[in-house]
């Protein structure tokens, strides 16, 4: 996937999302003042309309619309829950085996992305979908069905989730959050003639006119009028969203494949959707969001299509036509669904059942599912019997420590035993690069080991593991920690390049940056201040990565001008923690689409791609920036074919 050139894809996207609103919004208002025209002929006795006729109708409209845009996208700027609580979405409950099972593998996925995990929600909906929102990675939120928890095997449920997560490291997510406040705004038209209408047949007590008087006839031919206007408006949103979101589906497909090493989870997903009776999804506000959904609803189809067929998208998955997996029955069975008991039994089968069908299909097929085979570890959990961690999610060097001394810290992460006092021992172990005195023999092995250079490459996904289950405790437990953390960095007196990028990474995921204020932290930091900040930043990657002065001289001047900041002089030769701290809250304030370009310029200083310290460095970074790690081309899974139109 060319990087630049989704980039460029990305601003296209919001510059014909917003020339089709304009184009919307014209016929719309052409349409009020036409419909205005035929009121006043009906109501007005013959007389001529008033001066500024047009002009107040053509403000009222604009008035509804921006105002109820407006409105909207401050209610979902407030983060993910306020899109789930609209849609009737419950919190995860971590009691359920089901939901439980969702929240290991989201956060696996999360490592794979490079992204905090979300917050989760279940939709109370028997069919398969699931959807992700947020303006930005910090306040993402991801929303599951039912239907997906219950009927969707381990590796199928893991590719969905790569799908919407994919959403949010592309940009997507908050595209969609903008998109749905302009459908909205659209759709106000229709909503207030609803209300003038419902006033004008109401029973309420008539007023000095009578019930049926001159006010309420009124009231009722605009209500009428602006229904039926409100239907364009309608029709508009719909081409809207149908303009913006079919190839992005494939580009969400395309990296979820390249989060988790496997097209086989989410096309057989995809498989068993098509193989099922399509069912709606049951909620007044799907409408307005059925363009955020892994697939559409049924009875939102048509030539205004927010998707592309599942046959298209399995196409382009496989390179072939793939037949769509039928459920052969309610009691379970291969591809069928497996049951409503919510246990983790369920889920076993469910995998049994994929494992059975995986023997009928092609070749390319099991030549994926032996490839995988070997990078996936089985691990203890709880008393529900064997669960397993995918650790290709975990990164491309992992691979080679499937059976590694980090296992029992794993499990013991994920019991649901974890307690405040363990968490900030293994907290500040992890940060610190101190063990500390564990009471536990093997989970003293397991810290030694992982703070060891033996470790390196699980390090990271091991603190990430751990913040996912403490960025849910509440803020002063969250301070309490962190303070630990930084007691144990500061304990010599200076902080080293290691003790800043684990602190750092566990800073901003345990307290992220406020979004509301990003506005005003761009206009309050300048050109001169972003320059400095780059000069120090590339100082630090430098001597991680060990690159070379002429290397980074060029990676510098690159940097600056893709970002359209002054270039500048010279790196310094020392950057201390504090000016570090500096200058990432400076390059904070950079525009969203040109953060990732940051962050792919500082990949190139690596002097060995994938090398544990650079590859934490980097992380550290996208979580202080509050931005996704750019994905690379180079650990793409091979799914091209002869099919006319390649995934990737």
């Amino acid at each position: 996937m060319d990087f630049y050139a989704h980039q460029e894809r990305a601003r296209a996207a919001s510059r014909r999302l917003v020339g089709l609103f304009a184009l919307a919004l014209l016929a719309v208002v052409l349409a009020v003042d036409a419909a205005a025209v035929v009121g006043w002929a009906l109501l007005g006795g013959g007389t001529r309309w008033p001066p500024y006729f047009f002009t107040t109708n053509t403000f009222v409209t604009l008035l509804i619309v921006f105002g109820g845009a407006w409105v909207e996208l401050g209610r979902l700027r407030d983060g993910g829950a306020a899109l789930a609580r609209r849609l009737g979405a419950r919190a995860l409950d971590a009691a359920q085996p089901t939901q439980r099972r969702l929240r290991d593998i989201a956060e696996e996925v999360a490592i794979g992305a490079g992204v905090p995990v979300p917050a989760l929600y279940v939709l109370d909906d028997e069919s398969i979908n699931a959807l992700a929102t947020g303006e930005r990675p910090g306040v993402a939120a991801v929303m599951v069905t039912r239907g997906a928890l219950e009927r969707l095997g381990r590796a199928e449920l893991q590719g969905v989730l790569a799908h919407e997560f994919a959403h949010i490291v592309s940009g997507d997510a908050a595209l969609n959050t903008r998109l749905t406040a302009a459908l909205y705004g659209l759709y106000s038209l229709r909503l207030a003639g609803f209300r003038l209408l419902t006033a004008a047949v109401s029973h309420d007590p008539p007023g000095p006119f009578g019930r049926w008087g001159l006010p309420r006839l009124v009231w009722m031919v605009a209500g009428l009028l602006l229904s039926a206007v409100g239907l364009l408006g309608v029709l508009a949103a719909q081409v809207l969203r149908a303009g913006i979101s079919r190839q992005r589906e494939y580009l969400a497909d395309a990296l979820a494949v390249q989060i988790t090493r496997d097209r086989d989870g989410l096309g057989r997903a995809l498989r068993r959707i098509a193989g099922e009776v399509a069912a709606p999804l049951r909620s007044h506000y799907t409408p307005l969001v059925s363009h955020f959904l892994l697939v559409q609803p049924a009875g939102l189809g048509g030539w205004l299509d927010t998707h592309p067929s599942l046959e298209q998208r399995i196409r382009r998955l496989y390179g072939r036509r793939m037949a769509p997996i039928k459920p052969a029955g309610a009691a379970g069975g291969p591809g069928g669904v497996v049951g409503r008991t919510g246990t983790a039994g369920a889920a076993a089968a469910a995998g049994a059942g994929d494992a059975i069908e995986g023997t009928a299909e092609a070749g390319g097929a099991q030549a994926l599912a032996a490839a995988r085979a070997p990078l996936l570890e089985s691990l203890p959990f709880e008393s529900e019997g064997p669960t397993t961690i995918d650790t290709a999610l975990l990164g491309p060097q992992t691979v080679a420590n499937v059976s590694s001394p980090a296992s029992a810290l794993i499990a013991q992460i994920r019991s649901a035993s974890l307690g405040f006092e363990t968490a900030g021992r293994w907290l500040v172990a992890l940060v610190a690069g101190v063990p500390g005195d564990e009471p536990d023999a093997t989970l003293r092995l397991s810290l030694h080991w992982l703070v060891s250079p033996a470790g390196a490459s699980l390090r990271v996904p091991l603190l990430e593991l751990l913040l996912a289950r403490v960025r849910g405790w509440s803020a002063a437990h969250r301070r309490e920690l962190l303070d630990r953390c930084r007691a144990a960095v500061e304990r010599d007196g200076r902080v080293q390049a290691a003790e800043w990028i684990y602190y750092t990474l566990a800073r901003h995921r345990l307290q992220p940056t406020v979004a509301h204020p990003a506005r005003e932290r761009r206009a309050a930091v300048s050109k001169a201040a972003q320059s400095r900040a780059l000069a120090a930043l590339f100082s630090m990657a430098a001597a991680i990565g060990q690159a070379s002065a002429r290397n980074t001289r060029d990676a510098l001047a690159d940097a600056a001008a893709l970002l359209d900041v002054p270039p500048p002089a010279a790196t310094p030769d020392e950057v201390g923690s504090v000016e570090l701290g500096l200058a990432l809250e400076a390059l904070l304030a950079l525009p969203p689409l040109r953060k990732p370009i940051l962050l792919r310029v500082l990949q190139s200083l690596a002097r060995t791609p994938g090398e544990p310290n650079f590859e934490a460095f980097v992380r550290a970074v996208a979580a202080a920036i509050d931005c996704p790690v750019p994905r690379s081309v180079v650990d793409l899974p091979d799914v091209r074919s002869d099919a006319p139109e390649p995934v990737y």
